[in-house]
């Protein structure tokens, strides 16, 4: 359980995004949804706009683990202990992997 909460998990997760972008490029169709409105996708771009999903989340991933942002992020309003943070910090990173497998699966259905 030391595993979740640490900034292992949140390497792990970023990790996770890359290589499925890495391994799906090469089975993507050339035109996929990026855009979805209600469920149908209303927006298309080119295959190598998947990276866009793993690029995010290395962004978000290097900065916050840097002291002076992770400073201000939990010292705000209320104090938030490092596992809390990292929770926080993995919560977004699997929202963004989520959307980019769902990007995934709607290019083939």
């Amino acid at each position: 359980m030391r595993f979740v909460g640490s900034r292992k998990f949140t390497w792990g997760i970023c990790s996770l995004g890359i290589l499925l972008a890495l391994v799906g490029v090469f089975f993507l169709p050339q035109i996929i949804p990026m855009h979805f409105a209600n469920g149908v996708p209303d927006d298309f771009g080119n295959k190598i706009e998947i990276f866009l999903f793993p690029i995010l989340s290395l962004i978000i991933t290097v900065l916050t683990g840097k002291e002076k942002i992770k400073y201000i992020l939990t010292h705000s309003k209320t104090f938030l202990a490092d596992t809390q943070y990292n929770l926080m910090i993995d919560g977004i990173l699997g929202f963004v992997l989520i959307a980019e497998i769902y990007v995934i699966y709607s290019s083939f259905v």
